[in-house]
């Protein structure tokens, strides 16, 4: 009856998928950061390249939730509207209908309250998403050959 195999070697191979699995979070995170600040700034680029007018607050607002997840799944969630001054990029990207003043100086106005018109919504959003989709395999892939270079060390 055996009790235990030795090879030659194996001691180097289990430090190395042990630092591998230790160092596969680390990296996807790194690269998951870099993939928010990318897309943060192609969401800038769009928006600002869609709108006529370009005041600060309507991209003030383009923020990303925390890294969540395990090992083999991490995930974040874009928020374009995530502070008060920027809460109208949705109106903006989505279009709106423009109605009439409802009250002013806290007395209701005759007549207010109707509906005037339609502004089209620009569709910011949805190139860049696009754009990102089709470039997902080329940035995975650069994800894994980091991953094994990291292994090979």
């Amino acid at each position: 009856m055996m009790d235990g195999l030795e090879f030659d070697g194996l001691n180097d191979l289990v430090d190395g998928l042990e630092n591998a699995v230790s160092k596969y979070p680390d990296l996807a995170e790194a690269s998951l950061k870099r993939e928010q600040r990318d897309f943060k700034k192609d969401m800038i680029r769009e928006t600002w390249s869609a709108v006529d007018k370009h005041t600060g607050n309507l991209v003030r607002g383009f923020r990303f939730s925390a890294i969540r997840g395990n090992r083999s799944n991490m995930e974040t969630d874009f928020y374009a509207e995530g502070s008060k001054k920027g809460a109208h990029f949705h109106l903006v990207n989505n279009g709106h209908e423009m109605v009439t003043v409802v009250s002013r100086n806290g007395k209701k106005v005759q007549g207010g309250g109707k509906t005037v018109g339609f502004v089209a919504g620009r569709r910011i959003k949805e190139p860049v998403i696009e754009r990102w989709h089709q470039e997902h395999a080329k940035r995975a892939e650069k994800m894994l050959e980091k991953i094994h270079e990291e292994i090979e060390k």
